[in-house]
C-alpha cells in the first residue's frame, strides 16, 4: 500500500473516532436530560399527594366543624 493510502485510512479513521465521540456526548446529554425529566417526576408525584394529605385533613376539619354546627342549631332549636 501507498503512504496515500494509509493518510486516507487515518483520515477516516479519525472521521469516525470524531463522530463516534459526538454521539457519545449527545447520549450523556440525553441521559441528563432523562435524569432530569424523572427526578421532576418524582418530585411532581411526591408534591400531588402531600396536597392529598392536606386536602384530606382539610376535609375531616370541615366535617368536624360542620357537626359542631349541626348540634349547636340544635341546641338552639331546642332551647
Amino acid at each position: 500500500m501507498s503512504n496515500g493510502q494509509f493518510d486516507a485510512l487515518d483520515a477516516l479513521s479519525i472521521a469516525s473516532f470524531l463522530l463516534g465521540w459526538e454521539n457519545l456526548m449527545e447520549n450523556r446529554q440525553q441521559s441528563a436530560q432523562n435524569d432530569v425529566g424523572a427526578a421532576n417526576d418524582k418530585q411532581a408525584s411526591y408534591l400531588l399527594e402531600e396536597i392529598g394529605k392536606r386536602l384530606d385533613r382539610q376535609d375531616r376539619t370541615l366535617e368536624t366543624i360542620m357537626n359542631k354546627l349541626e348540634q349547636l342549631e340544635r341546641r338552639l332549636d331546642n332551647a
